[in-house]
């Protein structure tokens, strides 16, 4: 959900045997940069689903199964994380950890994701306030546990270890899915170490990391409410699963990616057998009898985005559309935002016009969208990387850059 999006040179420290990937078989990610912004969408629309008596309804019926299983856009930034942090940084971190490093990694981190956190964290707070003032902060959060709005709620949101404290996510941002964010902190920290297992690994041949990757997905696609082992309900610190096992999963397609070059065909079958996955996705989650059950097509994310990063020709033309590029660099800052328009929408049509016709409804539908990307654009354009820019030049890079491809 969170990484940076920048080609490098191999460095020098790197042999030259294990350098010499082709560069019609290394990783683009310039596709997977698209792909984090149809992931952020599929969430989107997920939450969007409040608007059902709108005109967006006819969408929700045609797409229901596939709306519906829209949180599952959050494995797919967990997979695209550990993917794209494994080509940006194994090679930096991988052979020894050191303090420059890991500090440099951290910051670069922080850098990237705490400034436009912490200013949607601020303006919810006075949300949740003006909220406490009529209702309870659960009716005013859309979540099923409260949100602590103490001092050291406030403190824990901007620190980015809100999830940390407790064993379920609902509750534990003060907007429903800023717990994403708690949770890659964690990864982000723990991931220097983990590059260290990771770089001994890095000449894994595809077909054991992708079955590394299958296994690692096995827990987010068996056990829970709904799912092929039903529990009949959440367990305790699913979501420190969830991270790990798709962060890690990431990071095993990305080694499957990098050394696509085992195999003769390498980017010629990439293309559509990557479509040929897409569709059967699609497929499977608009025919699963209950939401829950479609939660076991986790299990080839992992492939499918390997796969993805080596396609070429017209495919990775249409991936790496400027428009989907775009939205991708500023899905991040989309993620954010868009719950406070939903807040915003139903706080109106519940408090202030509950008895608008559709017309109205119609007419705040779109004011919510068309909100949603002006703040998106705002918050990217003049907070998201303005101020990244300015809190990396706090620290000089000391490492020398790297490249996992």
């Amino acid at each position: 959900m969170l990484s940076e999006f920048t080609r490098h040179r191999p460095p020098a420290a790197e042999p030259a045997a294990e350098s010499a990937n082709p560069a019609a078989a290394a990783p683009q990610i310039g596709v997977l940069t698209s792909l984090r912004f149809l992931a952020a969408v599929w969430v989107v629309l997920f939450h969007l689903q409040l608007m059902g008596n709108t005109f967006l309804g006819p969408v929700f019926i045609t797409f229901h199964r596939l709306i519906v299983s829209g949180d599952l856009g959050v494995d797919v930034f967990f997979i695209l994380s550990g993917f794209i942090i494994s080509y940006t940084y194994l090679l930096r971190l991988g052979p020894k950890l050191t303090w420059p490093g890991y500090r440099d990694f951290v910051w670069a981190r922080f850098a990237r994701m705490w400034p436009a956190f912490a200013l949607v964290v601020g303006l919810l707070g006075l949300w949740f306030v003006l909220g406490t003032v009529q209702h309870s902060v659960l009716d005013w959060s859309l979540q099923a546990r409260a949100p602590d709005l103490s001092a050291w709620g406030l403190a824990k949101q901007l620190l980015l270890i809100h999830l940390w404290f407790q064993p379920f996510s609902d509750g534990a941002s003060w907007f429903g899915p800023g717990w994403t964010v708690s949770a890659e902190w964690l990864a982000y920290l723990a991931f220097p170490v983990a590059a260290l297992g990771l770089y001994r690994l890095r000449r894994l041949h595809p077909v054991p990391a992708l079955a590394s990757s299958l296994l690692l997905m096995l827990p987010i696609a068996l056990i829970g409410p709904g799912q092929l082992v039903d529990t009949g309900r959440p367990y305790p610190y699913s979501w420190l699963v969830r991270i790990l096992c798709c962060f890690l999963a990431g990071a095993f397609a990305f080694l499957a990616a990098r050394n696509s070059d085992r195999f003769a065909s390498r980017p010629a079958l990439a293309g559509p057998a990557a479509v040929i996955g897409i569709l059967i996705v699609v497929a499977f989650l608009l025919a699963v009898p209950a939401p829950g059950h479609g939660k076991v097509v986790v299990l080839v994310f992992p492939a499918l985005l390997a796969l993805l990063s080596l396609v070429r020709g017209r495919a990775r033309a249409a991936l790496c559309h400027p428009w989907l590029l775009a939205g991708g660099r500023a899905s991040y800052s989309l993620y954010l935002v868009h719950m406070a328009f939903i807040y915003l929408y139903h706080w109106l049509t519940v408090e202030v016009l509950p008895s608008a016709g559709q017309p109205v409804r119609n007419v705040l539908a779109v004011a919510t969208l068309g909100g949603m990307a002006l703040a998106t654009y705002l918050l990217f354009s003049y907070v998201e990387e303005p101020a990244r820019k300015r809190l990396r030049a706090v620290f000089p890079r000391t490492v020398a850059p790297a490249t996992a491809g």
